[in-house]
């Protein structure tokens, strides 16, 4: 049986140690929620949680990125 965190991220940056201009956290322990952000000149964003349609990650299940 495959052991699945209940929380991973993946950050698109803009070169190394600089902007992170998206920032996904899929909280699978949350019911699937997918926290976006950004993080601009050493500041977060407001964190965005809703989605228009159902979430791509889910509990056991594969995805592509």
């Amino acid at each position: 049986i495959p052991i699945f965190p209940p929380r991973f991220h993946i950050n698109l940056r803009a070169g190394p140690g600089g902007d992170i201009l998206l920032h996904l956290n899929p909280r699978l322990n949350e019911g699937g929620v997918v926290v976006r952000n950004a993080l601009l000149g050493g500041s977060w964003g407001p964190e965005e949680r809703e989605l228009s349609c159902c979430s791509p990650f889910q509990h056991g299940r594969y995805f592509d990125v």
